[in-house]
C-alpha cells in the first residue's frame, strides 16, 4: 500500500510540474513584445487557466500536508505583479485627500447596436445618452461611436449637449467618402480643450486620440484608446458556441481553431506596435496623464504592462470587485477596458456599471489632485 501511495504522489508531482511550466511561461507575455515572439501572448491569454490548475494543486497538497505545496505556491507568487493586476486584493480606502475633483467615464458603446439586439439602435442610443447624462462626469471617453446626420459637426454638437458636455474631439477610424458619417473614437469634456491629436498607421484604422483639457487652470492630457480588435466574425462566434454547447453538433475543430488562432496572432502583433508608439508619445507629455479606453487585451498582456509601467490602475487601487470583467460579449468575460493614471492623481473611486446596452460595460473613476 505504501509503494502504491508513493507512486501516486510521484505522478501528481510530475503533473504539478507540467502545469507549473506554462504558468511560468505566461509571465513572459507581459514583457516580450508579440511583434517579436507572438507565442508568449497565447500563454498570457491562458493565464487564468494555468493559475487555476496551480491553485488546485496548492489546495491538494494543503489537504495532504505535503511539502510539495511550495511547488505551485512559489510559482504563483513569482508572478505577483500579474496576479495583483488580474485579481487584486482591495483594501478599504482611507478618507480621500483634499484637492480638485475629476470624474472620467470610459465606454465602448458598440456602434449603439446593443448586446442582445432587443431594442432598436435609436432606443439604445437614447438609453446610453440618458445614462451618460446621469453620471455627471467631467470627461467621457467613447469608443465605437457611430452617428449619421446632415452635418457631422452639428450632429456632434447636438449629442454633446444631450449628454451634458460642452466640448468634444473625435477621430473617425477611417476616412469616409460620406462626410455625414461618423464612426469614431471620441472625448467629451465639461472643460475647454486646448490641444488634440490622434494615432493612426497608414491604411489602418485610428487606434487612439488625445485631448489636453484645461481643468481649473491646470492642463491634463486624456488619452482615449481603442487598440486593435481581434475582429472575430459571426462564423467565429458560431464555431465557439457550437464547440462549447454539449447539445450542438461539434464543428470541424482544426479549421475553426486555426482561423481564430491567426486572428488572435494578428491582433497581438498589431497591438504591440500600437502600444510601443503610444509609449513614446506618452513619455514626452509634460502634463499629468489619464489613459482610458478599450485595450482589447487582458492584465497579463504586453499591452497592459507596457502602458501601466509608470502608471496606476484605477481598478487595482480603488475598485471593489475581485474579477472586474468589462467585456459582456459572447466569449468568456475578461477585463479589457481600463483607466490608468499618473501619480499626480489619486483615485478615490472606481466603478463598473453592469448595464446591458453594449458588449462592454462602462467604467468610471473619480480622482482628486492638486495643481
Amino acid at each position: 500500500m505504501g509503494k502504491r501511495k508513493s507512486g501516486i504522489i510521484k505522478i501528481l508531482v510530475i503533473i504539478n510540474i507540467l502545469v507549473i511550466i506554462p504558468l511560468l511561461v505566461s509571465y513572459f507575455s507581459a514583457y516580450i513584445s508579440p511583434a517579436k515572439n507572438w507565442y508568449f501572448a497565447f500563454f498570457g491569454l491562458a493565464y487564468p487557466i494555468f493559475l487555476l490548475c496551480n491553485v488546485i494543486f496548492v489546495v491538494l497538497w494543503l489537504i495532504t500536508w505535503k511539502k510539495y505545496i511550495f511547488l505551485s505556491l512559489i510559482s504563483i507568487f513569482l508572478g505577483w505583479n500579474i496576479l495583483h493586476a488580474a485579481y487584486p486584493f482591495h483594501w478599504p480606502l482611507k478618507q480621500a485627500e483634499s484637492g480638485i475633483k475629476l470624474k472620467l467615464i470610459s465606454y465602448n458603446v458598440n456602434l449603439f447596436w446593443g448586446n442582445n439586439r432587443t431594442e432598436s439602435i435609436s432606443e439604445i442610443k437614447d438609453s446610453i445618452s440618458s445614462f451618460l447624462l446621469s453620471q455627471k462626469a467631467d470627461v467621457i471617453c467613447l469608443q465605437e461611436c457611430y452617428m449619421k446626420g446632415p452635418d457631422y459637426t452639428e450632429t456632434l454638437k447636438s449629442y454633446s449637449r444631450t449628454i451634458g458636455m460642452k466640448y468634444f474631439y473625435f477621430k473617425n477610424y477611417r476616412n469616409f467618402w460620406d462626410k455625414k458619417k461618423i464612426d469614431a473614437i471620441m472625448i467629451f469634456s465639461r472643460f475647454p480643450i486646448a490641444d488634440t491629436g490622434y494615432f493612426k498607421y497608414p491604411d489602418k484604422s485610428a487606434y487612439a486620440i488625445f485631448t489636453d483639457v484645461i481643468h481649473h487652470h491646470d492642463t491634463i492630457r486624456i488619452y482615449n484608446l481603442h487598440l486593435e480588435s481581434i475582429r472575430f466574425g459571426n462564423d467565429d462566434y458560431s464555431f465557439y458556441s457550437n464547440l462549447t454547447d454539449p447539445m450542438k453538433e461539434k464543428p470541424p475543430l482544426k479549421e475553426g481553431t486555426k482561423k481564430m488562432f491567426w486572428k488572435l496572432r494578428r491582433a497581438f502583433i498589431l497591438r504591440a506596435k500600437e502600444v510601443d508608439n503610444l509609449k513614446n508619445h506618452i513619455a514626452s507629455c509634460p502634463y499629468p496623464v489619464i489613459i482610458a479606453g478599450d485595450f482589447n487585451d487582458t492584465p497579463p498582456s504586453y499591452t497592459y504592462h507596457q502602458l501601466n509601467e509608470n502608471f496606476n490602475d484605477a481598478y487595482v487601487t480603488a475598485g471593489n470587485e475581485f474579477l472586474g470583467s468589462t467585456y459582456a460579449g459572447r466569449f468568456p468575460a475578461f477585463r479589457i477596458d481600463y483607466i490608468l493614471y499618473s501619480d499626480r492623481f489619486k483615485a478615490v473611486k472606481y466603478k463598473k456599471m453592469e448595464i446591458d446596452l453594449s458588449d462592454h460595460y462602462p467604467i468610471s473613476a473619480s480622482f482628486v489632485y492638486n495643481p
